[in-house]
């Protein structure tokens, strides 16, 4: 476990270790400042209404987007683009492990972001957390950084084949917030999205966090969190069996260099 801290830790450093102090803060606490209250005033004008909790929740809860699809969708094609996909395949090390490894410490890094929205969902926008069980919504929050992250890992492997990276990315970002539930109803989605949404990891954990800080059914709740753990589990064994995939098939075709 310790070298898992480990190998998790150093790959979080190689993702975000060019950020000066300076940097840091603005990318990691003013920018999705600034992003949760747009969103937020934005529902309160379309919904005219005094309680945005459940929107504020959503919201916040998306703020993982910025480790979830930037950074860990960027971050096995960044190995090729700088040359050391080479030895994370040359490595006896098991590969799924390694595949995990790589995004632990971002499951924290998200929560702490999803943290400073809820901060300014409580200074900014009167969220109250008055009675609501701690400890179920911290899960809540795990659940859905869980599946932001096994989101990332799909990404992340697909990237390896795309050139057009960014935009790829940022379409990917703003489909997360239309399918997700986090600014509007879900059900006012046309049927087959909503059936995609159903799908999606991080829709349930928000759906459970709104239960959690209402005081409604607990049980309910962490049933809710069951369903959106397991869909993350098989978004997480997609993401790698695509990433051995692509791996077979730079082997064959000598194209592990080309990028």
């Amino acid at each position: 476990m310790q070298r898992f801290f480990r190998m998790s830790m150093i790959s979080f450093k190689a993702l975000l270790g060019w950020l000066d102090p300076k940097m840091y803060v603005i990318y990691k606490i003013i920018d999705p400042a600034l992003q949760m209250i747009f969103y937020t005033l934005l529902v309160r004008f379309v919904y005219v209404a005094e309680d945005i909790t459940p929107w504020i929740l959503g919201n916040a809860f998306l703020l993982c987007t910025k480790n979830a699809v930037f950074a860990v969708g960027r971050m096995l094609r960044n190995d090729r683009d700088q040359g050391t996909l080479q030895l994370i395949v040359a490595s006896p090390a098991n590969r799924l492990y390694v595949f995990l490894a790589r995004v632990g410490f971002n499951i924290f890094d998200a929560s702490f972001t999803v943290i400073i929205g809820l901060i300014i969902g409580v200074l900014f926008f009167g969220l109250d957390f008055t009675g609501t069980n701690l400890f179920a919504f911290a899960l809540s929050i795990l659940v859905a950084m869980i599946g932001g992250l096994s989101i990332g890992l799909v990404l992340g492997s697909i990237a390896l084949v795309i050139s057009e990276i960014h935009l790829f990315l940022n379409v990917t970002n703003m489909v997360l917030y239309i399918l997700t539930g986090a600014s509007f109803s879900r059900e006012r989605l046309p049927a087959f999205l909503h059936l995609l949404s159903e799908i999606i990891p991080i829709t349930r954990s928000i759906d459970a966090s709104r239960i959690i800080v209402a005081e409604g059914n607990l049980a309910s709740a962490m049933q809710l969190l069951g369903v959106d753990l397991l869909i993350s589990t098989i978004y997480i064994l997609i993401g790698f069996a695509l990433y051995a995939y692509f791996e077979y098939k730079a082997r064959v075709y000598a194209t592990l260099d080309a990028y």
